[in-house]
């Protein structure tokens, strides 16, 4: 009995250790997120348009009639922000073929791709923190009018995506998992659709 009493205060105080390490880290990068101020000018779209240099040398090589390429409607960029998890980088093959998918892992590669003077879409994946994700969804609405942003999550009803909509945090696609290839094409080209709408 004495045995048993013993073991349980030690996993609770693990438990809770956890539990204040995960806190710990999940204000960390809310608070990097708050505090996250993007510098919009010609800096950044030097940077921007240096970031994805190696596509258009692979096409180079690849197709010698590159100007007629150019011509042709390009891919939609699709900024996958994998922050502090690799969830895009494992399951990006899931994703719906035709969009140029662009993975950044740190607040510095996201930075680079906001700077982007064309249409594209940023996703985030709400479940693994929702506080730096609506301050960066906030942020990029404000500042970013060529990038709109698509938030996944486990327990994302339309009900509720209608109510986080309204937010200032409000994105402009909601999706909810599992994933499937045609219902996210379906939500890139609705977020597409209502950006035509508007313009």
């Amino acid at each position: 009995m004495s045995g048993d009493d013993d073991d349980k205060p030690t996993v609770v105080l693990d438990l809770n250790a956890l539990k204040k390490q995960k806190l710990k880290q999940e204000e960390d990068l809310a608070n990097i997120a708050q505090e996250l101020e993007f510098a919009v000018g010609p800096e950044d779209v030097s940077v921007s348009s240096s970031a994805p240099k190696t596509m258009p040398v692979q096409e180079a090589k690849s197709s010698p009639a590159v100007a007629t390429t150019s011509s042709i409607q390009k891919p939609v960029t699709v900024v996958l922000f994998d922050f502090q998890s690799d969830f895009f980088q494992k399951s990006k093959p899931q994703f719906p073929k035709g969009f140029d998918y662009q993975i950044a892992t740190s607040l510095n590669e996201l930075n680079k791709f906001l700077g982007s003077k064309t249409f594209q879409i940023c996703v985030f994946n709400y479940d693994v923190n929702p506080k730096a994700v609506n301050q960066l969804t906030a942020q990029i609405k404000q500042k970013f009018p060529f990038t709109k942003t698509m938030i996944m999550a486990k327990a994302i009803s339309p009900e509720k995506a209608k109510m986080h909509q309204k937010t200032a945090s409000g994105a402009n696609g909601y999706y909810q998992f599992p994933l499937d290839a045609k219902k996210i094409e379906s939500e890139f080209l609705k977020i597409k659709e209502s950006v035509k709408k508007v313009g």
